[in-house]
């Protein structure tokens, strides 16, 4: 069943491309293209049901787009607890050096976003902790006729998790197709990739329809200072889906959308979701948007029987099945001084180093200043809530609450430093025994120098 989707993906993309190609072979070349629908001129996914989320930024940035950028950090944090404990905290000083590389190309076809960060994390009170992190991001969209796009993305990280987020701004998964981030871990290592692909199909002058394919996994290792497993459950999620949307007055668009997921964990347990939901996405301005999306989702878990009370016996048991509300808010503004992302959702998902799916409630602020030509200021909170769809005996309800404010002076165009402070507090409300809270405070500074020289034209 997991693979039926990407055979299904795979099938109906050869299908587009072939429509595609026969409805525009009339069209070429481009000067005898209907005027209501340009070559250059191809329609954007909403946000609902884009797979790719772009980084916050402001609009008065150089939008450039042939260009390779290359550069270092050098950074330090401060952590009062490692471990993420409730009691007894170990306190922790990093040093990371991050290299980075980005290649950013346009042609009239294609348009291409490479970037790469290997760093070095030394850790002063954890040493066994040492290691080499990466961070890689990758965006491609190509018009495989004038009505077919085709987009690939893969977003890959090996991080011990102190400056988890804190560096880059490269373009993410979209919002139905991310992995639960939303359990705060302690230092241990853990390794992650979100890649998959998207192709559309411009049929009118205002609709699309498209279908699209992702796969992630995130796999932990050892604690710091601690031997065997770090207690995370790895885990890894195939999923397909389709949509159709329309747009209205060059503002309104309305659609719907349907999602297969499968969610796998390392104990033998599983879960399947389908969702159906129904989508509106309102362009407010040039650089403002705001999208709704709601509907239900029905799931069926499968678990292992080590994870069940009174039940020895090797295999799975089928646990009764659920339908789950679903939807969302998502509102973006990148004006020329000032940018806001915020947004909400609701629906079911990894654990995040859980033993099970669980609905998964979470709210995100982030917001950009530029205070003048040098100096910016930034600030971002999430709250999230997990409940495992099933309370087994390895699983508990989380709550999380991540906080982080800091400011960034240019010294020059290539030069700058940073100082930041975050706050964490993950809260474990376990069935039969005491409610824990454990938090956590980091402080860190860097410094970066950053250089950026012209690709062709």
């Amino acid at each position: 069943m997991k693979h039926f989707f990407f055979v299904f993906v795979a099938i109906a993309a050869v299908l587009l491309v072939t429509f595609g190609w026969g409805q525009d072979a009339h069209t070429v070349p481009a000067s005898a293209i209907a005027p209501e629908l340009p070559y250059t001129v191809v329609l954007t996914p909403p946000t609902p049901v884009n797979s790719v989320q772009m980084p916050l930024t402001f609009s008065s940035d150089d939008s450039r787009s042939n260009f390779l950028m290359g550069g270092i950090q050098v950074g330090s944090g401060y952590n009062d607890n490692a471990f993420v404990t409730p009691n007894d905290p170990v306190s922790n000083v990093s040093v990371l050096i991050v290299p980075e590389i980005e290649i950013r190309q346009s042609r009239e076809r294609w348009n291409l976003d490479f970037a790469y960060s290997p760093g070095i994390t030394i850790n002063q009170n954890l040493s066994a902790q040492n290691q080499f992190a990466h961070s890689l991001s990758f965006t491609m969209n190509y018009r495989l006729s004038p009505h077919v796009n085709l987009q690939l993305h893969d977003n890959f990280s090996k991080t011990n998790n102190l400056f988890s987020g804190l560096f880059g701004s490269a373009p993410g998964p979209g919002p139905l197709q991310q992995s639960n981030s939303s359990v705060i871990t302690p230092l241990a290592d853990s390794t992650g990739n979100n890649g998959g692909l998207g192709l559309t199909y411009q049929f009118s002058a205002s609709s699309l329809v498209g279908i699209s394919g992702n796969y992630y996994f995130v796999n932990y290792a050892s604690i710091a200072g601690t031997t065997g497993t770090s207690g995370f459950i790895d885990s890894r999620s195939p999923s397909g889906g389709g949509f159709y949307a329309h747009r209205f007055s060059n503002r309104h668009w309305l659609g719907v959308t349907y999602n297969f997921q499968q969610f796998m964990f390392d104990p033998g347990n599983r879960t399947t979701v389908h969702g159906m939901l129904g989508f509106y996405s309102l362009t407010l301005s040039s650089h403002m948007t705001l999208s709704l999306w709601a509907g239900p989702q029905y799931s069926t878990t499968f678990v292992s029987n080590v994870l069940v009370p009174q039940q020895n016996a090797g295999g799975t048991l089928a646990l009764p099945s659920q339908w789950s509300p679903a939807g969302g808010a998502m509102f973006d503004w990148q004006g020329s001084h000032t940018s806001l992302h915020a947004g909400y959702s609701r629906q079911i998902s990894d654990g995040g180093g859980l033993a099970e799916a669980v609905n998964l409630q979470e709210a995100v602020a982030e917001f950009r200043r530029r205070l003048t030509a040098r100096w910016r200021a930034s600030a971002g909170v999430a709250y999230a809530r997990n409940n495992p769809l099933h309370i087994l005996s390895a699983t508990v309800p989380l709550r999380s609450f991540q906080g982080n404010a800091g400011i960034e002076y240019r010294l020059t165009d290539n030069l700058g430093v940073s100082v930041f402070y975050g706050r964490q507090q993950q809260r474990y409300e376990y069935p039969l025994l005491p409610v824990a809270t454990a938090n956590q405070n980091r402080v860190w500074f860097s410094l970066s120098y950053t250089f950026v020289r012209p690709l062709g034209r």
